[in-house]
């Protein structure tokens, strides 16, 4: 409606109810009339002060508002703390239906810290991707333009029973889905050398969990993959390590590390997504999660949940550690075996060497016998040999000699009647004939000489054989001989009696002694 000069005025219906909640949903009232009078344009900040005005008009005081908290920052000079509520299709976990900016000013959070430590909640923190009901004023920053909800109050008891509801809802979906114990079910390494490692960097969880394995003096191989363990990147990060350290041939086991916080700062580990991948991990999956009361359903789907990081390396340290304890269990087992095998072999092998002795003994006294018998066997037979020899050699030549005279008398008788040609003919025949026979006479001693140097050379090597096998020569070799006071040779301990003489016979010399103790095989 027009007036005069341009100018315009402002109509404002009763202050009462502004607006009705009806089935979840707001039910707006007109607040206001606007009159304008003769404007041809608006400035900006005009406008967004009209904005400002028909907001706080329409939606007067504080209302409580519920959604999930996205992108939170603290201003580091400033400390107020900035975040977006946003409202998400039930049932899904990406991308949102609405969405709304957040200004939580330092006086406002700082009283309402203050609100939580008297009411013993100190515990709860705010953290993105959590589910809050909060206290606020719609407003509009009329410098930027941008709606938003200026909050006094944040209630903790409608944030933890949401992470409990979605806990108890996760738990339930798992286990219906078999995937609650799938983990567990996985052999743990005997030897978890090779870790793939999910944490971020650099954080005291990580150096907490090193210390723990530098100190352990085990050549640990640690694989990292650098991860948020806290806002909106954590789920996401989580999984991805999950995914690439499983599919890695060098990795034994997985762990997930994560210091302590307040309980909304671990509900990331209560996510669907993370309990998932955890438990369809091929791998045994070691969770060390916050602290002693905290349990996540990470931690309840995982092959072994560990209450701190540190307590995730002492455990790594503890497989190794009985690894190290039966292998030292085993040395000591060998160890006390080989000597008992190694007594027992020596027991025989000392009752042996007795016995041998023993036979040795025996056998020695027995050929030595023998040799003495062969050798005078031998030595009867080659001379009764050597004298037939000679013998035989003596009435041959004596024979030839005989002959060869008998037959030179009767060729000289012969030839003294024939002429002188055939005398001279008859005495070179006799010559030839005496030659041959002079050459085998020759052939007959040298066959004779041969036959007495084979002989003598047999001989000879008798009677080295007989010097070798002479037990003289078995004294000299530094044996010896025990004989009792009879002469007898002593071959057994029981032959003797306590206090009876023995002569020991060496190479050089006998030693006489008396028995004290004997020791029978």
């Amino acid at each position: 409606m027009r007036a005069a000069g341009g100018r315009y005025a402002r109509i404002s219906t009763p202050r009462g109810r502004k607006f009705r909640l009806s089935h979840g949903r707001l039910d707006y009232r007109p607040c206001f009339l606007l009159v304008l009078y003769s404007v041809a344009c608006l400035r900006v900040s005009q406008l967004n002060e009209l904005a400002r005005e028909s907001l706080r008009s329409c939606l007067d005081g504080e209302i409580w508002i519920q959604g999930e908290v996205h992108g939170l920052k603290v201003h580091a000079k400033s400390g107020h703390v900035y975040f977006d509520l946003v409202e998400k299709a039930p049932g899904s976990r990406e991308g949102y239906i609405a969405k709304i900016s957040c200004a939580f000013f330092r006086g406002a959070y700082l009283k309402w810290r203050s609100a939580l430590k008297s009411s013993g909640m100190q515990s709860f923190e705010l953290a993105s991707g959590i589910e809050v009901k909060l206290k606020a004023r719609v407003d509009l920053f009329v410098r930027e333009g941008r709606y938003q909800l200026i909050v006094s109050e944040i209630d903790p008891a409608y944030t933890f029973g949401a992470i409990a509801r979605r806990r108890e809802q996760t738990i339930e979906s798992l286990r219906s889905e078999g995937l609650l114990e799938r983990n567990k079910a996985l052999t743990f390494p005997r030897i978890p050398q090779h870790v793939g490692l999910i944490t971020s960097d650099g954080s005291a969880a990580f150096n907490d969990f090193m210390h723990i394995i530098n100190d352990s003096g085990y050549s640990f191989s640690i694989l990292l993959f650098d991860a948020h363990m806290q806002g909106e990147n954590t789920v996401p990060e989580v999984v991805a390590g999950i995914e690439a350290l499983k599919r890695h041939p060098l990795v034994d086991v997985v762990v997930i590390i994560r210091g302590g916080g307040a309980r909304t700062d671990l509900f990331s580990f209560d996510d669907p997504a993370i309990c998932r991948a955890i438990a369809l991990c091929g791998k045994p999956v070691v969770t060390g999660i916050g602290h002693e009361v905290d349990v996540s359903v990470a931690d309840l789907v995982a092959h072994t949940c560990c209450v701190t990081p540190t307590d995730a390396a002492r455990c790594l340290v503890s497989a190794m550690n009985e690894v190290w304890d039966r292998l030292d269990q085993a040395c000591l087992e060998i160890s006390y075996r080989s000597r008992e095998i190694v007594q027992k072999a020596g027991d025989r092998l000392r009752l042996s060497a007795s016995g041998l002795g023993h036979l040795t003994r025996r056998w020695m006294v027995s050929a030595l016998s023998a040799i003495k018998e062969v050798t005078f066997y031998l030595h009867t037979a080659l001379t009764r040999d050597l004298a037939a020899e000679e013998r035989m050699l003596a009435m041959t030549g004596l024979s030839l000699e005989n002959g060869s005279r008998a037959a030179l008398r009767r060729e000289m008788q012969a030839l003294d009647g024939l002429p002188h040609s055939i005398i001279r003919d008859a005495d070179a025949r006799l010559m030839l004939q005496e030659t041959v026979i002079n050459r085998i006479q020759q052939i007959l001693c040298d066959h004779a000489r041969a036959a007495l140097v084979r002989q003598q050379d047999r001989l000879e090597h008798l009677g080295s054989l007989f010097a070798v096998l002479d037990p003289s020569g078995v004294l000299r070799r530094g044996y010896s001989m025990t004989v009792d006071g009879s002469g007898r040779v002593l071959m057994d301990a029981a032959q003797v009696r306590k206090g009876e003489c023995i002569t020991t016979v060496l190479a050089r010399g006998r030693i006489v002694s008396t028995v004290k103790d004997r020791e029978e095989s």
